[in-house]
C-alpha cells in the first residue's frame, strides 16, 4: 500500500461553488501502516477577503505574501499522487480541492476522488456520538492539538487514522478504496515547491455555548451523507444566522450529497428532535434553551409547533410511556390512525428520517399510533386481533428517540 495523505483545508467560507476559496493548506503523509513520512502547510491567497476571522484566526495582512493556490496546486499534487486522500469530512474538502485545481487550471474527466472519511469511520469503530474532530480524537485517545488551523486539525486526522487502523483488522476494510486511490489519474504537472507563509499567531478559541455541547452529544445519523451535511450546517449555524445565500448554497450542499429538499425536511426535523432529547436530559429546558432551540428551527426552516413536537418527544422519551424493551427499527410498518395533536406531515417526516414505513394494518404492522389507546375502534380492534400494539402519539415519539439511543448504544 502506497500511504495516506491527511489533508485540511482552512476556507474563507462552507460553499466553494459560491466563490469561497482555500486559505490554508495542511497536509501529512503517512505510509501503509499508519507511520509519518512528511508533513507541509501553508497559508494561500485566496484573492478575496480572508472570510471570518474570528473563527479560523487568519487575517488579510497575513497571506497578502502567501502564495496563491495555483503555486500551491503542483506541490499538493505531488503530495495526493498515489495515496488515499483522507480527511474528516471528506466531502468537504473534496468539494474545495476539486473546485479550487479547477480555478487554478486544472481539469480532467473520470470518477470523483476517491477519499477516506475518518468522520464517517468514527461513527462505525468509536464509542462517540460526536462527529467533531477533537471528539473523535478524545474517544480515540489520541492527541488534538488544535481547531481551524490547517497542520493541526491534518495531524489530528492522521493520529485518528492510526487509531483506526489498530482497531480494525489487516488489511483494513477500505482496502478497496486504497487500490483505487493508488491507480487514480490525477492533472499531471511540474512539481515546483512555493514559498510557504505560516500564520503569525493560533486560531482563536472560541467561547462554548450549551447548544455546542448539544450537538456534542446527539446520536449519529446511519447515513454517512446526513453526517456530512450535518457538519456543515452546524458550522453554517456558529452565528445563528443563515443568509438567503448560505441557505441557497446549502440546498446545493445537501443536492451534491444527492440528499433532496424532501429528506432535507426529514433531516432538519430530526435534528430539532435530537437537539431537544439531549437539552431535556436534566429535566429543565430554561428560557434561554427554548429561545435557542426557536432560534435554530427558524433557520432550519421549521416553526414553533416542531420545537413543540421535538420537545413533547423528549419529555414522552424520559418518561418511557413504552415498555423499554419494545424497540422500533429502520424498515418497521407504522400505522396512524385519528386525529394527531402535531401535523401528520411533519410526524410522517420524522418517521421517513427514521427509515419506518408508514402505511396501513396489516399483519406486518409494528405498531399503530392512535389518539386514543383505548379506543374501541374497528381499527384498533383489528390491531388487538393481530398483536399489533397499540399507542398515543407521544409513546411514538418517545420510541423514535428511543431508535437514536439503541442505534448510537450498538454503534
Amino acid at each position: 500500500m502506497a500511504g495516506y495523505a491527511c489533508i485540511d483545508f482552512e476556507t474563507t467560507g462552507l460553499f466553494p461553488t459560491r466563490h469561497d476559496r482555500v486559505l490554508e493548506v495542511g497536509v501529512v503523509l503517512l505510509d501503509g501502516d499508519g507511520a509519518v513520512e512528511a508533513e507541509w502547510s501553508t497559508l494561500v491567497n485566496p484573492g478575496r477577503d480572508v472570510g471570518p476571522t474570528h473563527i479560523h484566526g487568519v487575517t488579510a495582512r497575513e497571506v497578502l505574501r502567501a502564495p496563491t493556490f495555483a503555486e500551491v496546486a503542483p506541490l499538493l499534487l505531488q503530495s495526493l499522487g498515489g495515496r488515499t486522500v483522507v480527511a474528516h469530512n471528506a466531502p468537504f474538502d473534496v468539494r474545495f480541492l476539486r473546485a479550487e485545481l479547477a480555478r487554478a487550471g486544472y481539469s480532467w474527466t473520470g470518477p470523483d476522488i476517491p477519499a477516506l472519511c475518518t468522520m464517517e469511520l468514527s461513527g462505525r469503530h468509536l464509542r462517540s456520538s460526536s462527529r467533531k474532530l477533537n471528539d473523535c480524537c478524545l474517544a480515540a485517545q489520541v492527541v488534538a492539538a488544535g481547531s481551524h488551523e490547517a497542520l493541526a486539525d491534518a495531524r489530528a486526522v492522521a493520529a485518528l487514522l492510526a487509531y483506526l487502523m489498530s482497531a480494525t483488522y489487516k488489511p483494513p476494510p477500505w482496502s478497496a478504496l486504497s487500490s483505487e486511490a493508488e491507480r487514480y489519474a490525477w492533472p499531471v504537472c511540474e512539481v515546483t515547491i512555493p514559498a510557504f507563509v505560516g500564520r503569525t499567531g493560533s486560531a482563536p478559541v472560541r467561547e462554548e455555548f450549551w447548544l455546542d455541547r448539544i450537538v456534542s452529544s446527539m446520536p449519529r445519523s446511519s447515513d454517512a451523507r446526513v453526517d456530512s451535511y450535518l457538519e456543515i450546517l452546524e458550522m453554517a449555524l456558529l452565528d445563528r444566522y443563515l443568509s438567503a445565500h448560505e441557505e441557497e448554497a446549502l440546498v446545493e450542499t445537501a443536492t451534491d450529497l444527492g440528499l433532496d429538499r424532501d429528506r432535507l425536511d426529514g433531516i432538519h426535523r430530526d435534528y430539532l428532535l435530537s437537539m431537544s432529547a439531549v437539552a431535556w436530559e436534566d429535566g429543565i429546558i430554561t428560557r434561554a434553551e427554548l429561545k435557542d432551540l426557536e432560534a435554530v428551527a427558524r433557520l432550519l426552516g421549521l416553526n414553533a409547533d416542531d420545537v413543540a413536537m421535538s420537545l413533547d418527544a423528549a419529555k414522552a422519551a424520559a418518561s418511557r410511556p413504552v415498555a423499554t424493551a419494545f424497540q422500533l427499527a429502520p424498515g418497521d410498518l407504522i400505522c396512524l390512525t385519528g386525529q394527531m395533536t402535531h401535523p401528520r406531515e411533519a410526524v410522517e417526516a420524522l418517521l421517513a428520517e427514521r427509515g419506518l414505513q408508514v402505511g396501513g394494518l396489516t399483519k406486518r404492522t409494528r405498531l399503530l399510533v392512535a389518539a386514543d389507546p383505548d379506543s374501541q375502534s374497528g381499527k384498533a380492534a383489528k390491531a388487538r386481533n393481530y398483536g399489533v400494539p397499540i399507542v398515543a402519539e407521544s409513546g411514538l415519539l418517545g420510541l423514535l428517540l428511543g431508535m437514536a439511543e439503541s442505534q448510537q448504544t450498538q454503534s
